[in-house]
């Protein structure tokens, strides 16, 4: 079991580099330079409603039932409740509080990294926290509550073995799939609900035109339990959000990315014999790079390229990697995006 801490030192050093980050994002739209999400996070959200709409309790009245039933049909689960948070990582550690469990059980995909979330919201459940990958799951009646991260922070997916095995067991299940809803699916997977999960979480910002916002579908008591710890500590959600979230869901579609998917497919074919790259889920993850945050400021600054090493926040993975499904991904070219990470790189 790993040490929970915290470390300021790499805070502050991670701070500084997104500082820097957001600067040349301010200079290059001054210039009016074009800028690229190849993070997989920056989507386009929309809001289309009436002005009574977007005002605080009448959104809940009127949008948030139209959202219910579209996450329902997109979850293909018809009985579970829902709940739109402020963000995924809010839901998550919101669902922690209200278990109170025990004992935590964190199931990765193989070679995958885990978001901190789960982590912090043990650390203030006063839980103990355990994490390992799927190849390695211990007995799991010894948990309170069991979750699986569907599709890890480098687009590393879960097996459908794992997703069964842990679906069954006596612990409260959570499926945290924050982008996984949609990758996992692109990889011939179901709904997270699909394979019996008791809760299901996923971020309507990622690889969908929606918020920064995080939608948990799941069983009426326990969405109910981590609901009042959410309105409890204030993390709630807007008009002008849940309008996004509902737009989102109605407009998204998986044909697109899966025309990207081969794409990426093919990008890969062109730079494995070069470079040492990883295909994944839904980018390209490159080893053994030197200088990784210099190399991604210095492709935001000269092409508008946004990714994760650049624009991270405190402890995440700043290893240099690319979601080529996104729009902005198609928009940059393909063919192009391959000369450009030949001539950094090699």
């Amino acid at each position: 079991m790993r040490d929970i801490g915290s470390q300021p030192a790499a805070g502050v050093r991670s701070m500084k580099v997104r500082d820097r980050a957001l600067e040349i994002i301010r200079e290059r739209i001054s210039r009016g330079d074009p800028l690229y999400d190849f993070t997989g996070l920056a989507s386009r959200p929309k809001v289309d409603a009436a002005s009574d709409e977007l005002r605080t309790y009448l959104s809940e009245a009127l949008i948030l039932p139209e959202i219910r039933e579209l996450c329902r049909e997109h979850f293909d689960a018809p009985e579970y409740e829902v709940l739109v948070a402020p963000r995924t990582t809010a839901a998550v550690i919101a669902t922690i509080l209200a278990l109170e469990p025990r004992s935590v059980l964190h199931v990765l995909p193989e070679d995958g990294e885990a978001h901190p979330c789960v982590e912090e919201g043990c650390r203030l459940a006063g839980a103990e926290y355990e994490e390992v990958e799927e190849s390695e799951i211990p007995d799991l009646d010894g948990f309170d509550l069991v979750v699986v991260t569907g599709c890890d922070v480098r687009w590393n997916v879960v097996s459908e073995d794992t997703l069964r095995e842990v679906a069954s067991a006596e612990a409260v299940t959570l499926l945290d799939d924050a982008s996984g809803d949609r990758v996992r699916r692109l990889h011939g997977q179901k709904p997270g609900p699909r394979y019996g999960f008791d809760l299901v979480v996923t971020s309507c910002d990622k690889l969908m035109d929606g918020p920064r916002a995080g939608v948990l579908i799941g069983r009426d008591d326990l969405v109910e339990g981590v609901r009042r710890v959410c309105e409890g500590y204030g993390w709630t959600v807007d008009g002008p959000t849940l309008a996004a979230v509902k737009r989102a869901f109605e407009e998204f579609e998986l044909s697109s990315l899966e025309a990207r998917l081969k794409e990426l497919e093919r990008v890969y074919e062109r730079l494995k014999d070069e470079l040492d790259v990883e295909r994944t889920g839904a980018g390209l993850v490159f080893h053994g790079v030197e200088r990784e945050v210099e190399i991604g400021l210095g492709l935001l600054r000269r092409y508008g390229i946004m990714t994760i090493t650049a624009l991270g926040y405190e402890r995440v993975d700043r290893t240099l990697r690319f979601n080529l499904l996104t729009e902005d991904a198609e928009r940059f070219g393909y063919d192009r995006f391959v000369e450009v990470v030949k001539g950094e790189l090699s």
